[in-house]
């Protein structure tokens, strides 16, 4: 996966472009009212930094961690006022109780499935009591694949279904506040995420 995001970081952000903003500005708000100005928030998978990470830095404290050497470059370019980590999102090393919310827009469901749950566990883990979870992921089951051509490279998906993925969540301890599919459009060709907003118990 890293090698794909290495290789279409121009047109990585041209397909996050295509999708307009209207879903993604609908959640960062939820964080942005939820949380406190300079709250930690980690977010897992953050490309480019570009929208969703410079959005973040306006209010908060942000790390962002991803894969990809190549986007984390452009991340530290455009957003130079967060902290970036070089790393695998389903390999953590945080400590517990480190940040105030976590956020995984699209990212998730580029780690096969068969791991969410521990990847879940151990974002419970690094959260303060009474921390958010904001993620995006599979709203209908999708086994390990890969897509031969997303934009223009193969890239790796795997996600269980909406109702299985809220399960994982409670499972890990979360409790649920809202849990939506969300329909957007990619270089117009609909696509469809469940977007869940969770919290960590006080």
């Amino acid at each position: 996966m890293a090698e794909g995001y290495n290789s279409i970081t121009d047109d990585y952000l041209k397909l996050i472009g295509s999708m307009g903003y209207a879903v993604r500005d609908k959640y960062l708000k939820v964080l942005t009212e939820s949380l406190p100005v300079g709250a930690r928030v980690l977010e897992l998978g953050c490309g480019a930094g570009v929208p969703m990470t410079r959005y973040l830095t306006d209010k908060f404290s942000v790390v962002g961690v991803d894969i990809s050497r190549e986007q984390l470059l452009l991340a530290t370019n455009n957003v130079p006022e967060a902290g970036f980590v070089l790393a695998d999102m389903s390999r953590l090393g945080f400590k517990d109780n480190a940040f105030d919310a976590v956020t995984a827009f699209y990212s998730i469901t580029h780690v096969p499935r068969n791991e969410h749950f521990q990847l879940l566990t151990d974002i419970y883990h690094i959260l303060k009591s009474g921390g958010m979870l904001v993620a995006t992921m599979g709203a209908g089951d999708l086994p390990d694949s890969v897509e031969r051509d997303w934009p223009g490279r193969p890239m790796f998906f795997s996600h269980f279904d909406g109702n299985r993925n809220e399960a994982l969540i409670e499972e890990a301890g979360f409790n649920i506040i809202s849990a939506t599919d969300e329909n957007e459009l990619e270089n117009g060709r609909p696509v469809c995420f469940r977007w869940i907003v969770a919290r960590k118990p006080e």
